[in-house]
């Protein structure tokens, strides 16, 4: 881990400069200007890239940002994207001091997170969009998704994070029906900048961090045309759950050469290393969801406590280690066209043992001795992502078009050992857990795989605008495949891979701007995700054709409203989304291998979200979403059903208030609650998760109100679920059920100059 030592050393001369720029939201015909800051020494210079303050993927001022590229690939104001997007700010990440990608998702209307609880959730990025898994994006490229060695992406490392809800297969390839969450890594700016920060609190933890940058000084020209940044933070803690813990540390050095306002490359490189990942295990339902004499006769009903740990740290693993480079390059031609390219390498590595519940699959267990099982897996991924796209701005007679042609592809090499899950003889006693055993049996690796997976696709888009009229349409075709041998460790042949998949995708949508800054539409988007295993049935009892990929298509109409000349943006959307061709067994007899393609599922919902920076002391975040999530097909004992894990409502509000002026000045104050409604806890929808009320609450002190000498030193206490509320979070079946995360309160003590 990076100590607070190492980071004070890294700024122990740091040069103080004056910040400023000016930022500006451009609605159709009428702009909201933003507040001016001014720059002394080093005069910043727009980026092609638009990652400057204000635009698309730059910066974004208190809670409201007002465009964005996640919607269309294209400097568009979010007011005129006919597709719900949400943007979360680094300033309200800051405020509710997310440590996780999950937790800076947890004020997002429609979004999900935390499906493994409060102790899992350091873990993997996991969250649903409208009730459907999501994939995770980084700079416009998908970041491979894999339990053992997936990428997590810490939040200091980021400058925004950028929503859509919805299919998005259209720009960004294979992808599922609730949307996508682009994450926007920070990059250089030519303003010299520095921050500093040292956080600790319950759970033993310690976090620090730095962020140093701007222009590369000691000769005018590389001053001018070059800028650096290097960010770097280590995170030391307990686990909520009894001898876990959590390690992380970091460094993402990059810079950008910008040899004119018209041409921006930039270069970011990391490394991270987590060998602690906090808890990946589950509780049953019987002690969490429901009380339990745990097989004490007469004994009185209780639930397991909130720390309650199911494997033992003799076992317990989750070592990964990344390191990527990436590059993004942005040229603007003078005859208003644009060229975009962007691509990474990444490696990851992971190292996986668990010790789980393993037994206790209904509620006629008798509740005191929790059977396991033990596995694992050591996991090497390599990830090839690129991105190359032209945008062309021009006019037909009073028609105005931007139009997008793109190509893109992946290729992703995946190297497993895994072992087989069988039951260790060595229960848990729940009402006297005993951990660090040394005789529990570790299966040795059986099987290995050794994958390659390619996507590429290629995509259209036209914007096209008649006064205040936008209408988009959009195509891709897509071709994806995965080929590999799965073969168990003494060499033999166990299975073949050879799954290719092709599909075609569309969207379309219609909005109009009145003058008011009332813009309503409605779009119509699809998506798809290649099915890389199973058969279905052609006649014939030993071959059998590929599955055809799983497909989705969305309705949405809504509304939004940004009232000019102030920071408000208002959104509101009702959407219907059908999932179609996932896989359930073949019911016919003497098909056990077989699979049918029946599997649908319905979703109908409603959302609304406000973002206020409503005056220069107060800013606000609000929303809530309505689900009815329902298996429309399928087989039959679950048609009608609800899918686990999707709340039927959620409701948050956050704000945040400074106090500039009085006895009180440079103190801050505020906080939000998230409500999530009730979740089905099993396929057979025989148990429900009730919803659940969080309170959480921030205050802050700006110590240059007390003396200006110590301008730039911030303190900033966050209490998050400050009830300290104890709720089950959801479960995936009777066995499996998550606590939500107790109240943990953390105290940062920030320097920036």
């Amino acid at each position: 881990m990076l100590s607070s030592v190492a980071v004070l050393a890294v700024l122990s001369k740091p040069v103080m400069a004056q910040v400023s720029a000016q930022v500006s939201a451009q609605g159709a015909d009428h702009a909201v200007t933003l507040d001016t800051l001014s720059v002394d020494g080093a005069g910043g210079r727009p980026s092609a890239s638009g990652a400057d303050a204000g635009g698309p993927v730059g910066p974004v001022r208190g809670y409201t940002a007002t465009r964005s590229v996640v919607g269309t690939k294209t400097d568009t104001p979010i007011l005129e994207t006919a597709q719900s997007i949400s943007v979360i700010s680094r300033k309200q990440i800051e405020d509710q001091n997310a440590l996780t990608v999950n937790q800076a998702l947890r004020y997002t209307p429609s979004v999900t997170t935390e499906q493994r609880g409060g102790s899992g959730s350091t873990r993997l990025e996991q969250f649903l969009i409208r009730g459907f898994q999501a994939p995770l994006f980084l700079d416009g490229m998908r970041l491979p998704g894999n339990r053992d060695a997936g990428p997590s992406v810490d939040p200091f490392r980021l400058e925004r994070v950028d929503i859509i809800k919805g299919p998005a297969s259209v720009l960004y390839g294979q992808s599922g029906p609730g949307g996508i969450v682009n994450l926007v890594s920070k990059v250089p700016s030519f303003v010299r900048h520095g921050e500093i920060f040292i956080q600790g609190g319950d759970y033993n933890t310690v976090r620090g961090g730095v962020d140093v940058g701007g222009p590369i000084e000691g000769h005018s020209v590389l001053a001018d045309q070059f800028a650096y940044r290097i960010i770097a933070a280590g995170w030391n803690a307990d686990g909520p759950a009894k001898t876990t813990s959590i390690e992380r540390s970091f460094i993402n050095p990059s810079v950008t050469w910008r040899p004119s306002a018209d041409t921006s490359l930039t270069v970011i490189g990391l490394y991270q290393r987590d060998p602690y990942s906090g808890y990946y295990g589950a509780l049953p339902a019987k002690g969490t969801l429901f009380p339990s004499n745990f097989g004490v006769a007469n004994g009185p009903l209780g639930r397991l406590p909130r720390n309650f740990y199911d494997g033992d740290p003799n076992i317990e693993r989750s070592d990964r280690t990344q390191a990527s480079a990436t590059y993004i390059f942005d040229h603007r031609f003078d005859d208003g066209i644009r060229v975009h390219s962007s691509g990474r390498f990444l490696r990851t590595l992971g190292d996986y043992r668990s010790l789980y519940d393993a037994t206790t699959n209904t509620l006629a267990w008798g509740g005191r001795f929790l059977g396991r099982a033990a596995g694992g897996t050591n996991v090497a991924i390599d990830a090839f992502t690129n991105d190359n796209n032209l945008v062309a701005d021009f006019q037909t007679g009073p028609v105005a078009h931007t139009v997008l042609v793109g190509l893109d592809h992946q290729t992703l090499y995946t190297k497993t050992f895994s072992t087989p899950f069988p039951p260790v003889p060595q229960s848990l006693d729940l009402l006297n857990p005993v951990y660090g055993l040394t005789n529990i049996p570790f299966p040795a690796f059986s099987g290995y795989s050794d994958t390659t997976a390619h996507q590429t696709g290629i995509y259209f888009q036209d914007q096209v605008k008649i006064d205040r009229l936008t209408l988009t349409l959009g195509g891709r075709y897509d071709w994806a495949s995965q080929t590999g041998p799965t073969r168990d460790m003494a060499g033999k042949l166990v299975s073949e891979q050879d799954a290719p998949s092709e599909a075609f995708t569309g969207r379309a949508s219609l909005l109009y701007l009145f003058d008011s800054g009332v813009a309503p539409y409605i779009s119509y988007s699809e998506a798809f995700e290649p099915l890389v295993s199973g058969k279905i049935y052609i006649g014939d009892p030993t071959f059998g054709r590929l599955p055809d990929p799983i497909t989705s298509r969305q309705f949405e109409v809504g509304v939004k409203y940004q009232p000019p000349g102030t920071d408000i943006l208002l959104t509101a959307a009702a959407f219907d989304i059908k999932r179609q061709n996932s896989l359930s067994p073949d019911p016919a007899p003497n098909r056990q291998t077989f699979s049918v393609q029946t599997g649908e599922v319905s979703v109908q919902g409603v959302e609304f979200e406000a973002r206020a920076n409503v005056t220069e002391n107060l800013t606000v975040i609000g929303g809530f979403s309505l689900i009815d999530a329902i298996n429309s097909g399928g087989s039959p004992e679950v048609i009608g059903l609800r899918p686990i894990q999707v709340p039927d409502t959620t409701v948050s509000l956050f704000g945040n208030y400074q106090v500039r002026t009085g006895l009180f000045a440079g103190l801050g104050f505020g906080g939000g609650f998230r409500y999530l409604g009730g979740s089905q806890g099993d396929a057979a929808n025989s148990i429900k998760v009730p919803a659940n009320l969080v309170v959480d609450a921030v205050a802050s002190y700006d110590f240059s109100y007390l003396s200006p000498n110590l301008k730039g030193v911030q303190l900033q206490v966050n209490a998050q679920n400050l009830l300290d509320e104890t709720y089950v979070q959801s479960c995936a079946f009777q066995a499996w059920c998550w606590y939500g995360a107790p109240r943990t309160v953390l105290a940062t003590l920030r320097y920036r100059w």
